[in-house]
């Protein structure tokens, strides 16, 4: 495997670890609002369908995130293992 693809190969496996990391923080963060919004139990505005309808929209959300957290790990995975698998090619050329 060629120099260059080795580092390309690297780059993109630290990019997609960051775009895990800020993927997994903007999940947290929204429960995190969330809990905090709706933490008022006297708050007439998160009662009944009103509150139903956000519970059901921010879990298809979560649920979104969370897919594309693991799609970008499955990319990383078959980005590793692409890139090992070049590597050990590369070597028995050799």
């Amino acid at each position: 495997m060629s120099r260059e693809l080795m580092v390309a190969a690297d780059d993109l496996q630290r990019k997609l670890s960051q775009l895990v990391a800020k993927l997994e923080a903007l999940s947290r963060l929204r429960a995190s609002q969330r809990n905090a919004l709706l933490s008022t139990p006297q708050s007439d505005n998160w009662r009944g369908s009103k509150r139903d309808r956000f519970e059901g929209e921010f879990a298809r959300q979560q649920a979104a995130l969370g897919a594309m957290i693991d799609d970008a790990r499955r990319f990383q995975l078959q980005v590793s293992q692409a890139a090992a698998q070049a590597a050990l090619d590369a070597s028995k050329e050799k």
